[in-house]
């Protein structure tokens, strides 16, 4: 309902300026209302495709081109219309190639901002991944190493202890015993650096709402939203990013509320926005491949299309 409101303002917009310039036209006599005409080539870039936007370009300069043809003017000769009409159109033509420049150069811009916030989220997940990899080579090598060699020393000092009577014995006894306490010490380390591997999720959707351009931002993000699993973590970042791409370049929203929350059972992702809603639009290929993410998962994805879009993902954990 959203997005087929917007359609309607636009074109009631641009039918209701042509009119206007016919009018003009119509009641000076005369070309005057050529001038206002050039806003319509200004505004169909933001307003239409690009095909819709030409075609539209096209009809009603052929419209005001046959006005032309009826207008008289005991000042103006015939032949000075149409060479006035032909000056009017390489203006709006003009006028609509800078307009369009302009507005994919602001779409650059957009994608260009985006893609850097895109990335710096991406550069918290691989600085965190790489940290706990890290952890995880040098748990190994503490465990195959040092942890087989003192498992073998104490062996041997178990056995020397048998060999040996009096004082001798009660030395190897000892070398023992350090050994053993070495022993547990490093499996110790081994363990706690095996359960440290954790990805700072919060901190990475953070990065992902800083600077976005057009938007308010509301968020309901928790200090050190930690998560274990990687391959969770980067889903949830990768959904968190489409949703909020669909509300900058599709929704044409203004306000974006982000939130995530955890219990026992689940971690759950919400993305409200305040634009146009999905309607009776066919999902993009963003959104579909989101709701597929979020399925390998084994999670689940709910959507509200009132006022604006509210998509609703848990995942199990």
């Amino acid at each position: 309902m959203g997005q087929l409101s917007f359609k309607i303002k636009a074109w009631l917009s641009i039918v209701l300026l042509v009119l206007f310039v016919l009018m003009i036209n119509h009641i000076t006599d005369s070309a005057a209302g050529i001038f206002y005409a050039l806003i319509i080539s200004v505004l169909l870039p933001w307003l239409f495709p690009l095909k819709q936007s030409l075609t539209i370009l096209f009809v009603y300069n052929v419209i005001i081109g046959l006005q032309f043809n009826y207008l008289g003017s005991e000042f103006v000769s015939k032949s000075s219309q149409y060479v006035l009409f032909f000056i009017y159109l390489g203006v709006s033509v003009f006028s609509y190639i800078i307009s369009l420049v302009a507005y994919r150069q602001q779409n650059a811009k957009e994608e260009l901002r985006m893609l850097n916030t895109e990335l710096k989220a991406t550069q918290v997940l691989l600085a965190d991944s790489s940290r706990i990899n890290e952890r995880l080579r040098i748990s190994r090598e503490l465990h195959d190493l040092i942890g087989h060699h003192l498992t073998a020393l104490t062996l041997n000092l178990e056995a020397a202890s048998h060999m040996t009577e009096g004082k001798p014995q009660s030395y190897v006894k000892k070398a023992h015993s350090i050994a053993r306490l070495l022993l547990a010490d490093v499996r110790e380390v081994v363990g706690k650096f095996r359960q440290s591997g954790t990805l700072d999720l919060g901190l990475a959707v953070n990065e992902l709402l800083e600077g976005l351009p057009g938007l308010k931002v509301n968020k309901n993000i928790p200090a050190d939203f930690l998560v274990e699993d990687p391959k969770l973590a980067q889903t949830i970042l990768r959904c968190a990013q489409e949703l909020i791409t669909n509300a900058m370049k599709h929704a044409q929203a203004s306000i974006l509320s982000v939130s995530l929350s955890r219990n026992k059972e689940s971690i759950t992702l919400v993305v409200q926005d305040n634009g146009v809603g999905l309607g009776k639009s066919v999902r993009g290929n963003g959104m579909t491949g989101m709701a597929e993410r979020v399925k390998l998962m084994n999670g689940t994805y709910t959507c509200e299309s009132k006022n604006g879009l509210k998509s609703t993902l848990i995942f199990p954990v």
